[in-house]
């Protein structure tokens, strides 16, 4: 710190009665001139007062502002305020100051001189309270904290403690978010006052923490860990496929290559879209579940290989998602989805460094979709139809091309067929229909009737294949 800087003495006040302080704390406090104290409810606030201690409370901002991080941002104005007017200020905090304490961590970033003394803090006597030992893993999350960041910084495999659960509102808060990944009947352990004399362990299920009113500025919620077969995470999965493959596995996960599971990815992925195409959507949870083994057992496969891992996977595609939204995650504005997608494709070209708009799209992708991508991509540098309705009159010029190549037998069928339903991809693309969603549409419907006439037959004691083709047509006339 610079010379001459205010200088402010913060002294942890421990978890409960003045006999937690230490010997420090103690002298210090009684030579202070006026001591400025976060919040007089705590315990030992009342013994500090009776051995002479000059205590000024900092309680009613709490009733001033509107939210507990201004309440702590004037807190910090206030003590910087007195150490600047007085040179050196006592400021005492609850526990141990750099222990789930906002205002120290704002105080540190003042240009103020911060002397930090010691104590005992709330975790040595909530430890205490539980029977606890900290070696075997935990996680400390501030309630107000997890409310606000959500169920993903939650690890169900390690203990978990919840510090400053002040309200049953609060608790009610908490309590939602734990639901995100505990199951309703898991057991917590509300701890009040630990330290003091009015100390108290609860056990109760999980979806019973707010019903009753048993929380104050004292109270710590315990959610212990989850087993193993409990948990169900994206980690979970990626154990259970290195065990699949690990030495006793399964012989035939453990047989397989890159190559020999590419054909099972496609068809996962086909299948997830057919639950798409059908609205099935508990289907598609399980089909999405099926495309993320596909990729745990490939991120294996190259973890075993030590060409990457996992965590590469994951790195790649976020920096990817990050670099190629500027108008999200940096300063850059696009207001339209086409500027967006413009955007993406200038960034990749950058990325790449490739001389050609056609190179990135994937020529193992299904001939439609293939089509489309490269017509899109061309689209995008300006070679394109002006108007979709300039592209019909394509259509019929391509069609006459085709039936005079099938009624002379001469020259290339595939080739001029390729032509028509490229066009057809074309005048899709041009009037937004998807051309694969139209074509399984169709393909659906035909099957879709065509089981129709097979019910008939059946309903008539019938076989399809000794019917006339008249009595063909009729049935699917019916069917339609």
């Amino acid at each position: 710190m610079a010379e001459g800087e205010p200088l402010v003495h913060v002294l942890g006040l421990g978890p409960g009665p003045s006999g937690l302080l230490t010997v420090e704390t103690v002298e210090l406090l009684e030579r202070a001139p006026e001591v400025l104290v976060r919040t007089a409810r705590h315990p030992c606030v009342g013994d500090l007062r009776a051995r002479g201690v000059a205590v000024r409370p900092l309680d009613h901002l709490y009733e001033e502002k509107h939210d507990l991080e201004e309440v702590y941002q004037a807190m910090v104005r206030e003590v910087v305020q007195e150490a600047r007017k007085r040179g050196e200020v006592y400021y005492a905090t609850p526990g141990m100051p750099l222990l789930a304490e906002r205002t120290v961590q704002l105080l540190l970033r003042e240009e103020v001189e911060v002397r930090l003394h010691n104590a005992v803090s709330f975790l040595d006597a909530v430890f205490a309270a539980l029977r606890l030992d900290a070696v075997e893993g935990m996680l400390l999350l501030d309630g107000e904290r997890l409310v606000e960041r959500g169920y993903g910084v939650l690890d169900p495999r390690v203990s978990t403690l919840i510090a400053q659960v002040d309200s049953r509102l609060k608790a009610g808060e908490v309590k939602l978010t734990l639901l995100e990944v505990y199951p309703p009947r898991h057991p917590v352990r509300v701890v009040r006052g630990a330290g003091t004399q009015g100390e108290g362990v609860e056990e109760i299920p999980l979806e019973e923490l707010d019903r009753k009113e048993r929380f104050d500025h004292l109270t710590t919620i315990h959610v212990p860990a989850m087993s193993e077969a409990e948990v169900f995470d994206f980690q979970r999965l990626l154990e259970v496929v290195a065990r699949l493959r690990g030495p006793g596995g399964c012989p035939w996960d453990r047989k397989q290559t890159h190559e020999s599971l590419a054909r099972h990815m496609v068809e996962e992925a086909h299948e997830a879209v057919d639950a798409i195409h059908n609205a099935d959507w508990e289907h598609l949870s399980e089909e999405l579940g099926d495309l993320l083994l596909q990729v745990a057992l490939h991120a294996q496969l190259g973890s075993e290989e030590g060409s990457f891992d996992i965590r590469d996977t994951l790195r790649l595609i976020i920096e990817k998602l990050v670099r190629r939204h500027p108008h999200v995650f940096g300063g850059a504005e696009l207001a339209t989805a086409e500027e967006v997608i413009a955007k993406w494709e200038r960034i990749k070209a950058d990325e790449r460094g490739k001389p050609s708009v056609m190179d990135g799209v994937a020529e193992g992708l299904p001939a439609l979709i293939y089509a489309f991508k490269l017509q899109s991509r061309a689209a995008r540098v300006g070679f394109d139809w002006e108007n979709r309705e300039d592209v019909l009159p394509k259509l019929g010029e391509e069609l006459e091309e085709l039936e005079e190549t099938l009624r002379s037998g001469q020259g290339d069928a595939e080739e001029e067929l390729g032509d028509l339903l490229f066009t057809l991809v074309n005048v899709s693309r041009h009037y937004r229909v998807d051309p694969e969603v139209a074509l399984r549409r169709s393909a659906r419907k035909f099957a879709r009737r065509f089981r129709r006439m097979e019910e008939r037959c059946r309903e008539e004691n019938l076989r399809l294949e000794d019917l006339s083709l008249e009595e063909l047509d009729r049935l699917w006339e019916e069917a339609k």
